[in-house]
């Protein structure tokens, strides 16, 4: 495939890249997946203004490019690119979580594309190897970093909790809590209370072990313990507590750092943002959302080398430079920018969050589980912390999830 969308600049930089100023014209239609609960006209219209600040830097250089931009629920993605792409409508490009690329690449519903190595040298390289087939092409590029954080109210609470003892001693004095059971939010509290590894092995296939069901039997019993707090409160979404926080109903949740800007708009200084906190067997894990650029299958030439162009520009320095600068809701991919954590305690903390994912190995949760077993997931712990199930059933159908129901 030919890619004109980057040259070489020779010899004096050889391992450098930059956007073809060669004109080009046209509207690309851009769809962006977010999660089905997150879906309200607030999150669509942030949505629009940073598709804005993208196409305004860019037509800097690329004046006659014009993007139109949908918002789906990835969960519904699926059915939606079936019809789209029998009807030939189907988007130029796909702003959508690594996840939920790899399921549409599997369903073969996105097109995969080959980059050059000149381009793929600048990003992150466990970001490129998640995005990588064996042979070699990618199913998409990958453009930012969505960690988790806590984020609190300062004028309730100074500081937010180092671990989890101080976590519910605060919440005993009156600090409200709020979690929430889907199963990408409430994985952080596996690494401190030493359930990881348990979830971990029983994905990738493993028979249960004593040892793990010990350690999943214990965190099962901390769910209920801190579920049993006055001052805590379980939620089915994210969406639903940082409505409570901004509302002031909670002081202390955790968050995805996307809507750090939502939160930051309505608290303004108020805002708190700290690293998770850790357990008595460890640091958080929370899981590190990874947002990649798919390509859709029924572009023209044209439209495809537009497609191209704006991604590369996207994950150009001078792209991801900016995105970190003017938001601070997410890190880079490209290597060359350092996110500014000494100016900032928000990219401070986001930083902390990409580190403890990376040394808890958490990917290994978002790859290994299917979105019907993070709904199980969800069902069987809303069951259990409403005293639908006892903690011994809870147990043994948590295993027999996890594991695709090889347990019995």
């Amino acid at each position: 495939m030919a890619i004109p969308l980057v040259v070489s600049l020779g010899g004096c930089q050889p391992n450098r890249t930059r956007p073809v100023l060669r004109p080009l014209g046209g509207t690309l239609y851009i769809a962006v997946g977010v999660s089905q609960d997150d879906i309200d006209f607030e999150l669509q219209k942030e949505v629009r203004q940073r598709t804005a600040e993208l196409q305004a830097t860019f037509r800097a250089l690329q004046p006659k490019v014009r993007l139109q931009v949908q918002v789906f629920a990835e969960q519904s993605l699926r059915n939606e690119l079936r019809i789209r792409n029998r009807t030939g409508l189907s988007p130029d490009l796909l702003l959508v979580n690594q996840a939920t690329a790899r399921e549409l690449a599997s369903d073969r519903l996105i097109s995969t594309v080959r980059v050059p190595a000149v381009v793929l040298d600048q990003l992150d390289p466990g970001s490129v190897q998640r995005v990588r087939r064996q042979d070699g092409s990618l199913i998409g590029i990958p453009m930012e970093l969505q960690p988790q954080v806590a984020c609190f109210d300062r004028r309730r609470i100074k500081r937010s909790p180092a671990n989890l003892d101080e976590l519910l001693a605060f919440s005993a004095k009156g600090m409200e809590v709020g979690f929430s059971l889907d199963a990408m939010n409430l994985a952080w509290t596996l690494g401190p209370l030493g359930a990881i590894n348990a979830v971990s092995d029983l994905l990738a296939g493993e028979p249960a072990t004593p040892m793990s069901r010990q350690s999943l039997n214990g965190w099962l019993q901390w769910l209920r313990q801190a579920d049993g707090q006055q001052h805590v409160t379980v939620f089915p979404s994210e969406t639903e507590l940082l409505k409570a926080l901004i509302g002031g109903s909670l002081d202390w949740i955790p968050c995805r750092s996307i809507n750090i800007t939502r939160l930051r708009s309505r608290l303004g200084q108020n805002l708190g943002v700290a690293a998770l906190p850790s357990g008595p067997f460890g640091e958080a894990s929370p899981i590190t959302r990874e947002r990649v650029l798919s390509f859709g299958v029924n572009s023209s030439p044209e439209q495809r080398q537009l497609a191209l162009a704006l991604a590369r520009f996207a994950v150009s320095p001078l792209h991801q430079r900016d995105l970190v600068l003017r938001n601070k809701y997410v890190l880079p991919v490209n290597l060359e920018i350092a996110p500014p954590v000494q100016s900032s305690s928000v990219v401070a903390a986001m930083v902390e969050g990409r580190d403890q994912s990376l040394r808890s190995a958490t990917t290994r949760l978002d790859q290994g589980s299917s979105e019907s077993q993070r709904e199980g997931w969800q069902a069987l712990l809303t069951r259990y912390l409403f005293d639908d199930l006892s903690q011994k059933d809870a147990l043994e159908g948590l295993i027999t999830l996890l594991s695709g129901g090889r347990q019995r």
